[in-house]
């Protein structure tokens, strides 16, 4: 079964629209750079919430406590996309996206000012459980309604570039977020660190949201969704269509959002307390080695974005699992040396992988699903990927690290979903005229 075919490609592309589309990326990434940042952040600190929040005799313990509440975002992030997903496929992709940086924004900085359990007891873990709800929630979201948005403006030759800068700003994020950590690491001392420094990255939550709030409040809504069938917006149920016509690609979409989430959250979220708890590396020098590798990234993913408008996103996405499967475990041996001029190295080694993975993913899943269904296929099939891979990913790392004693746990993982996905995608792909386009 092929991609449903655009509906609006044979619309001039006129300079106008080239400028609005610029604009529409513009905004919609930086509203899903600071979703990112906001949502990043707790796990860059999780080592000081462990104690602010989970006090224990057993640090291990605490930890697990810590990266089950950042699980518990994504449990609740298909119930977000399917939310902001049906807004976006009926009011407007405009819409949803105000909505969801106002939530994500709010429950950010709500975080920030919340008390430790040393003043409210059990009640401060509990709220801290649903402010982290509340994220994943907004969260499930971002994804569907700002690929959804940059697919529908950009031109065709352009699309694979446009949409990477999702995961490029969203990486961009990951960074500030490991680089407020890394400074509250490096500049608060130690017990003024657990008792109010690791409120300030949730605070610049504020100033962030405020400003992505007024950008996107001044942006029009995709040509390509004001002129789909606009009689029939409000009595649309785009889940029902999805289940109805589209099940085989949600679950393609589910599937490779599945391997790209592992990527993200093992190998750029996990990682920072890895490098702390694991390999015995300073908070400050783990936030640092972290800021470095992912800011590298970054940089990567939109070239990688470029390559895949020349070469299409499919064959991006396999050369990604490919090297995921190569170097990975390199990439952890270098980590593992103890040197923090290794670990860079080694974690920058990791981030090609990543990049390709990302900017080949975010390229493909908006072309399996037509405008009147797109956000909302989208958003939930990226935020059941994100459950079973993000959601998952630190917390099982932990577990199995601590019950094994091996400290290359996460480079397995990561090797193991690479040949998953290398899998998927030799099995589901066949050579096509059009190389935009994924088949059964």
């Amino acid at each position: 079964m092929s991609v449903p075919t655009d509906t609006a490609e044979a619309t001039p592309v006129t300079d106008e629209r080239r400028r609005k589309a610029k604009k529409a990326t513009a905004v919609a990434a930086f509203g899903t750079f600071i979703e990112y940042y906001d949502f990043s952040v707790y796990g860059y600190v999780a080592a000081t919430l462990s104690i602010v929040f989970f006090p224990s005799d057993n640090p291990t313990v605490g930890l697990l406590n810590t990266f089950l509440v950042f699980g518990s975002a994504f449990a609740v992030r298909p119930l977000g996309a399917l939310f902001f997903g049906r807004l976006g496929d009926r009011a407007g992709r405009r819409v949803s996206l105000v909505a969801s940086i106002g939530l994500m924004s709010l429950a950010a900085a709500l975080t920030g000012l919340l008390p430790g359990y040393a003043t409210i007891g059990v009640a401060a873990p509990v709220l801290l459980i649903v402010l982290r709800m509340l994220q994943g929630f907004s969260t499930g979201g971002e994804i569907g309604g700002a690929a959804s948005y940059i697919r529908e403006w950009a031109p065709k030759e352009r699309r694979s570039l446009y949409i990477s800068f999702i995961p490029g700003v969203a990486v961009f994020g990951k960074a500030c977020a490991a680089g407020m950590a890394a400074l509250a690491a490096s500049f608060v001392p130690e017990e003024s660190m657990e008792a109010w420094g690791w409120r300030l990255p949730f605070l610049l939550a504020v100033p962030l949201g405020l400003l992505c709030l007024y950008l996107r409040l001044k942006i029009e809504d995709t040509p390509e969704f004001r002129d789909a069938e606009p009689a029939d917006r409000s009595d649309r149920k785009p889940l029902k269509e999805l289940t109805a016509g589209y099940r085989g690609p949600l679950a393609k979409v589910m599937a490779i959002s599945t391997v790209q989430n592992v990527g993200t959250y093992v190998g750029t979220v996990f990682v920072a307390s890895y490098l702390s708890t694991v390999l015995d590396f300073s908070e400050s020098q783990a936030a640092t080695i972290v800021l470095l590798a992912v800011l590298t990234a970054a940089v990567f993913i939109p070239l990688c974005g470029r390559l895949g408008s020349r070469l299409g996103g499919k064959r991006v996405l396999i050369v990604s699992y490919v090297a995921y499967i190569a170097v990975t475990i390199p990439s952890f041996w270098l980590m593992g040396r103890g040197s923090v001029g290794l670990a860079i190295v080694g974690l920058i080694l990791g981030m090609v992988p990543y990049a390709l993975c990302q900017a080949g993913t975010y390229a493909v899943m908006p072309e399996f699903f037509p405008v009147q269904v797109r956000n909302t296929g989208v958003a939930f099939g990226h935020s059941i990927g994100a459950v079973i891979g993000g959601g998952a990913g630190p917390y099982v790392s932990t577990w199995l690290i601590d019950s094994t004693g091996s400290t290359f746990v996460p480079a397995y993982i990561l090797v193991f979903f690479g040949l998953f996905g290398l899998v998927l995608a030799l099995g589901a792909v066949r050579r096509s005229a059009s190389d935009d386009h994924l088949y059964a």
